[in-house]
């Protein structure tokens, strides 16, 4: 699995964003029997920063989104939690987060993302 990478700015909101399948087609809300979200800081993984059970309408996508937040591709994406302010709050630290779907037919592989907290100053 390819691990998505950004950067955001210290003390901001910030979206994870990805397109799921399931059985070969896009992913929609009644897939998710149940959804984790967890991030560690890279430089520590024995703690979560973050530990998450979101509900499929909250993160989960029915149709595919093409808004200005997704610049991969025009295809878009079904897969979006927002991030709150209080977790990237130390500038150049790394954070692993993960999102896991478990669906009638088991878990999927894990969405990953890896993001690098920047300053939000000059100094």
């Amino acid at each position: 699995m390819a691990i998505i990478t950004g950067v955001v700015y210290e003390d901001s909101t910030f979206s994870i964003m990805s397109r799921f399948e399931v059985s070969g087609s896009n992913g929609v809300q009644a897939d998710a029997l149940s959804i984790t979200v967890k991030a560690w800081d890279t430089n520590d993984f024995t703690s979560t920063v973050l530990s998450a059970t979101p509900s499929a309408s909250t993160v989960i996508y029915d149709t595919l989104q093409t808004d200005g937040r997704w610049d991969k591709d025009g295809t878009g994406y079904n897969w979006r939690y927002d991030v709150a302010d209080s977790i990237c709050v130390t500038a150049g630290r790394r954070y692993l987060f993960e999102a896991v779907i478990t669906t009638s037919g088991g878990k999927l592989p894990p969405m990953l993302w890896e993001v690098e907290c920047r300053e939000t100053r000059s100094s």
